[in-house]
């Protein structure tokens, strides 16, 4: 159109030159009005793009209906050349052919727009030609007209290329848009998920505060898996996702981002419940027995945290810490972020945030507590128990430290610095020529498996000239994932002469089973059965039957948790040799240990006062990999 226009503006120069008047002026001055309306439109045309199909196709018939009024326009330059006679009309001609052309190349996504303009413009100048008789005249006229039946094919052709192309960008952007509305939702249960979670998020600061999140975890999920299968532990999930959302308050935000956690988020004004009131409401709700799981009761835990600032990363955060605040008190329980926990979630970033150090620069180290024998009091092993004091939350317990490397993925970095420990405790012990005392340390299956621990001792082994005969490794029996894995990782341990133990039998996953494992040198009965065992018959009975089994299987069997001398006493009745506990000592630092002698009277005296020193409770003295 803006050439078509200077060109226009071409014609009425040379017509003005040739003695034109009035009619060229009126002429010239239709043709830019009407392209002015056309490109007037063409600009508006961003002004409908959503606007639907309606409202585009009638812009676009307008649009072809200026495009028809220009053609007739351009019709009339057959009466300013006196039907194309004057001696200017071969330069028409030409100017009226191209602009022809570019009407096809400017209106191939409509052609009516291109074929509105030329068609009657070219059938005119044809006529025209035609009209003059002679045979060249008529070979021009028969080339005007196979231009235009071209010029028509090409509009048509482009038109069609443009539509399907169209179509196919049309298709690939909704198809797009709705891959990127699936990678928000939860296939299972048509929830947010995490990315859509983080995504939807931002609608919340719209609100007013203060913003509750609710983090929602399922009690005895496992069970449901494990009794009927996935598929109906997924048909539970979706009843579970419209019990809370049948509950959320107006305009909340709902995920599922594991697999039987869910979030709720939701301005606190838009909610006609305080947030204790609705976490109890969900809880009945989801706890309501399903008829379909008649051996299986499944419930839910609520940590809640409530925030003036819809801030995710915290919100969720905090909301977790209330979450295992809440299932520490039990089943079915909400527990509110408040500033207790703060001040705990507060310990705990600052516990994994020095943890690192604390290893590098080894104040946080291996002390050694002593297992003696029940009748002589002789010294024939110790195990290895995590001491850590904080600069500032004074001493550690084992559990917090082996959490904490854990959600660090420090455990590796843990297990080998306890391990090199236990090289220069069996390097003392072999210059000392006490070879025949073991030293101990924990590792957990799941680490076994997911790492390559047993790469690290046999290696760490070959490379210091320890003797492996000297090494224990007390295993913790939980339930790994790949059980082959770890079968395969403690065959090579043993194959190297280090023994296993199955530490704290008769608790967790500890089962008989594990007792054909001929992998398995030794069995230690967990405190719990040996504390006040000579004020219970019953735990003497467990704990009489436990040292005949491993009498008849060939196991050695200890006993942890020795506190009084009466319990010892009686353990040594049930034939049990071994034994480990406060009775004795409380974990030692390295020198002291070496030193220790339990028939001394003096040597219980200096461990019950390291111990205090050590600021470490009874019940913290290991846990898990590396305690």
């Amino acid at each position: 159109m803006p050439i078509g226009t200077l060109l226009s503006g071409l014609i009425l120069a040379v017509q003005m030159l040739s003695g034109g008047g009035l009619l060229v002026v009126s002429w010239f001055a239709a043709v830019l009005v009407i392209n002015g309306i056309r490109i007037g439109l063409a600009l508006a045309q961003s002004d409908i793009r959503d606007g639907g199909p309606k409202p585009v196709g009638a812009r676009l018939s307008l649009y072809g209906m200026l495009a028809l009024a220009s053609g007739i326009a351009w019709c009339f330059l057959a009466v300013l050349t006196d039907g194309y006679s004057t001696p200017q009309a071969p330069l028409y001609l030409i100017v009226l052919a191209g602009l022809s052309a570019g009407s096809v190349t400017y209106g191939a996504s409509y052609a009516p727009a291109s074929i509105n303009f030329m068609t009657l413009p070219l059938l005119v100048a044809a006529g025209c030609v035609l009209a003059k008789g002679d045979i060249e005249n008529h070979i021009l006229a028969f080339t005007i007209l196979l231009f235009l039946g071209g010029m028509i094919r090409s509009s048509l052709l482009g038109q069609s290329r443009f539509r399907e192309t169209s179509r196919l960008k049309y298709e690939a952007r909704e198809f797009a848009a709705e891959m990127e509305r699936n990678s928000r939702r939860d296939p299972l249960t048509n929830l947010l998920n995490r990315a859509g979670l983080e995504h939807d998020v931002c609608q919340l600061a719209l609100a007013d505060g203060p913003f509750v999140a609710m983090l929602i975890d399922l009690d005895g999920f496992k069970s449901v898996n494990d009794t009927y299968g996935h598929n109906v532990g997924d048909d539970l999930l979706i009843r579970v996702a419209r019990r809370i959302e049948k509950r959320a308050p107006p305009e909340a935000t709902i995920a599922r981002i594991g697999g039987d956690e869910f979030v709720l988020l939701f301005a606190g004004s838009r909610s006609l419940h305080a947030p204790d009131e609705l976490a109890s409401s969900i809880i009945a709700a989801i706890a309501d027995p399903d008829p379909e799981l008649n051996a299986v009761r499944v419930g839910a835990s609520i940590g809640i945290y409530v925030s003036e600032k819809p801030q995710l990363t915290e919100m969720l955060l905090r909301a977790d810490f209330a979450l295992y605040a809440a299932k520490r008190r039990g089943r079915h329980e909400y527990c509110l972020f408040d500033v207790e926990l703060e001040h705990g979630l507060e310990r705990r970033h600052c516990i994994e945030r020095d943890l690192r150090g604390a290893i590098e620069a080894g104040t946080l180290c291996s002390w050694f507590q002593p297992i003696v024998r029940l009748d002589t009091h002789a010294t024939v092993g110790f195990e290895a128990l995590l001491r850590w004091r904080h600069p500032i939350h004074g001493a550690i317990p084992p559990p917090e430290i082996v959490t904490a490397a854990r959600e660090t993925g420090l455990l590796s970095l843990l297990s080998e610095r306890v391990f090199l420990n236990c090289c220069s405790m069996i390097e003392e012990l072999v210059k000392d020529g006490r070879q025949d005392v073991r030293v101990a340390m924990n590792l957990s299956p799941r680490e076994l498996e997911a790492g390559s621990v047993d790469d690290m001792i046999l290696d760490s082994l070959r490379r210091k000239n320890v003797p492996a005969a000297m090494l224990e490794i007390e295993i913790t029996e939980e339930a790994p994932v790949d059980r082959d894995r770890v079968d395969e990782k403690l065959e090579r341990l043993v194959d190297a002469g280090i023994s296993i133990v199955l530490d704290d039998f008769g608790t967790g996953f500890s089962t008989l089973v594990s007792l054909k494992d001929r992998r398995i040198r030794k069995i230690k009965i967990d405190k719990d059965f040996v504390r006040d065992l000579a004020k219970s018959v019953e735990d003497q009975a467990l704990v009489k039957a436990v040292i005949d089994l491993g009498q008849t299987l060939g196991i050695e069997v200890m006993a942890e948790g020795v506190e009084t001398d009466a319990d010892r006493r009686i353990l040594q009745s049930l034939d049990c040799m071994i034994g480990q506990g406060f009775l004795f000592s409380t974990a030692l630092p390295m020198p002291d240990a070496l030193a220790f002698d339990a028939g001394h009277p003096d040597s219980s005296a200096v461990a019950k006062t390291l111990f205090d020193l050590a600021g470490v409770s009874l019940g913290g003295t290991k846990t898990g990999s590396a305690a």
